[in-house]
């Protein structure tokens, strides 16, 4: 019998308020510790900027004192870096060789439709979401939704209320 682990995973907007960082970077660490805590050990990042940066950091970090913790990158397609800023570009290259696993849910380029493939593949594979949700009408609002009605726990750090 295969044990499946305890997965978490994280949602969130691309553009964060540059004044919040500091406090959402702590909020994070704290739901990150809470799931440890619970015995969850793989973390997945949708590899997208803001948010999703920002937590697979938290993960990396925390594997230092937590060793059985994993980071694991559900890509959208194979091109998903191609059109981003060197600086971002050069984060992700560190996100990327510091992954435990990644996965693509195509090996294609960008299509339409490979954004909510790789949300929907993010919430079938996992038993929590970490979400940073302040804008109703986004992409994070579509996936927090998903992954409320496939009966995950979801945890909004935005406005620090659990549902």
């Amino acid at each position: 019998m295969t044990l499946i682990p305890k997965t978490c995973f994280f949602t969130g907007h691309r553009f964060l308020p540059a004044d919040e960082a500091k406090d959402i970077r702590s909020r994070i660490n704290e739901e990150l510790l809470n799931a440890v805590n619970a015995g969850f050990t793989h973390f997945i990042s949708g590899g997208a900027l803001g948010f999703d940066a920002m937590a697979a950091e938290q993960v990396i970090s925390l594997r230092e004192d937590y060793t059985s913790i994993r980071l694991v990158l559900y890509l959208p397609c194979a091109d998903h870096f191609s059109n981003w800023k060197e600086a971002d570009r050069i984060r992700f290259d560190r996100i990327l060789s510091l992954a435990d696993e990644i996965y693509y849910v195509t090996r294609e380029s960008y299509r339409e439709g490979c954004m909510k493939k790789r949300n929907n593949a993010m919430t079938e594979a996992s038993q929590l979401c970490i979400a940073y949700l302040k804008s109703p009408v986004s992409g994070t609002a579509q996936t927090v939704k998903l992954a409320k009605d496939k009966g995950l726990k979801v945890i909004n750090i935005a406005n620090c209320t659990k549902s």
